[in-house]
C-alpha cells in the first residue's frame, strides 16, 4: 500500500529534523520503500511517498519521525487504478 505522509515542524525543531534526514532517518531496508521526500524550509512542511505492506514497520518509522513534528498519513492509490 502507498501512503502520502505530510509533515510539519516548528523552527525550534528544524535542525533536529534535518539531522534526522541527513543521517538516514528515512533510509530503510526490507518492507518499506521511500519513493522520495521533499521539504520546504520556509513553510516548515514537507511530504514523502511511502510504499509498504508491513503496518508495524510503517508505524515504527512514523513513531520515530513524529518526534520532530506532526504527521498526517493518507493512503493513496495510483491514479490509473482508480
Amino acid at each position: 500500500m502507498k501512503f502520502h505522509v505530510e509533515f510539519t515542524y516548528d523552527t525550534a525543531g528544524r535542525e533536529k529534523l534535518l539531522n534526522f534526514f541527513r543521517h538516514g532517518g528515512l533510509d530503510t531496508d526490507g518492507p518499506i520503500k521511500i519513493a522520495g521526500a521533499w521539504i520546504s524550509i520556509q513553510t516548515g512542511s514537507g511530504f514523502a511517498l511511502v510504499d509498504t505492506k508491513d503496518g508495524k514497520a510503517f508505524f515504527d518509522l512514523c513513531s520515530a519521525w513524529s518526534e520532530y513534528g506532526e504527521l498526517k498519513v493518507t493512503p493513496v492509490i495510483d491514479a490509473a487504478n482508480a
